[in-house]
């Protein structure tokens, strides 16, 4: 029995690994979004650059009832720019920008960037 729990434990750690491996972010620059959109949609991608148009948004759910706040913004690396938007519970206390912010943000490009993540720089 205990070599049968640990057989199972050993196949999840394993696929957790796989699963961290499939789920990371290609750093891109966003001319090669641009570029090639086709073979970049629905990935999770990694752009780095500078916010500008930076807006946000809040919502209450209508069945939760928690405030969202939304945040747009076009992030330029210097070969272009995208639109990019996150959204996350402000009672979470998500990383809040403004424009002129140095950013990485991570996200599923779908011809904008549906922002994951986000690290000031």
């Amino acid at each position: 029995m205990n070599s049968i729990l640990r057989l199972i434990e050993l196949a999840t750690i394993s696929l957790l690994c796989l699963v961290s491996v499939t789920w990371a972010a290609d750093p891109v620059t966003i001319s090669s979004l641009q570029a090639y959109p086709e073979a970049y949609k629905m990935k999770v991608v990694q752009v780095t650059g500078m916010v500008s148009g930076y807006e946000m948004h809040h919502f209450i759910g209508t069945s939760s009832k928690l405030e969202k706040c939304v945040q747009s913004f076009l992030v330029d690396d210097g070969s272009g720019a995208i639109e990019a938007s996150y959204a996350a519970l402000c009672q979470m206390g998500p990383v809040l920008l403004k424009d002129g912010d140095q950013v990485t943000v991570e996200g599923h490009y779908l011809g904008t960037l549906d922002v994951k993540s986000v690290k000031k720089n």
